[in-house]
This record gives structure tokens, C-alpha cells and sequence, in this order.
């Protein structure tokens, strides 16, 4: 009973670190999308966000699953999840009249 209440909380924990690794590449984006009127070369820009993003969120992975499938399985749909969030958040809103 012990070892299952232990597996549980470590896909919920791996689901929430999926949730942050999520906003963060997702609000990195959005950032991204931002500032890109601000920049010379946008192309660039969203080039090295991208890598940046990818490389952050890699690495988080592999730091968070530690060789294990499961926790992997675990944060993907922790960060599906902050996908939709970050695609609700952003979405452009009908105005009343």
C-alpha cells in the first residue's frame, strides 16, 4: 500500500514539474512573440528562443525523470495541460455590445 501511495505521488510530482516545464516553454513563446517587432532580425530571434526553450525544457525532463520512463509519460500530460492554459490565456476575447 505504501510502495503504490508512493508511485502515485511521484506521478503527480512528475506531472508538476511537466505543468512548469510547460509554462515555460509556452510563456517563453509568448514573450517571444512579443518582442519579436522589436528586434532587427525576428527570424534569429525566434531561432535562439526556440533552441533556448527546447534546451531548457530537455534538460528539465531528463533532470526530472532520472532515467525513468514513467515520470517522462507522467509530465507529458502535465505539460499538454499547460499548453491548453497558455492557449486560453492568449486567446483574443469577442467584445460584448
Amino acid at each position: 500500500m505504501a510502495a503504490n501511495m508512493a508511485f502515485g505521488a511521484e506521478w503527480l510530482l512528475a506531472a508538476f514539474a511537466g505543468v512548469g516545464l510547460g509554462c515555460v516553454f509556452f510563456g517563453g513563446l509568448w514573450l517571444t512573440i512579443r518582442q519579436l517587432p522589436n528586434w532587427r532580425y525576428p527570424g534569429l530571434y525566434m531561432l535562439a528562443s526556440l533552441f533556448l526553450r527546447l534546451a531548457l525544457v530537455g534538460a528539465g525532463l531528463y533532470l526530472m525523470a532520472d532515467g525513468h520512463w514513467q515520470r517522462y509519460a507522467a509530465a507529458v500530460p502535465g505539460l499538454l495541460a499547460a499548453r491548453w492554459w497558455w492557449v486560453r490565456r492568449i486567446e483574443p476575447r469577442q467584445v460584448e455590445s
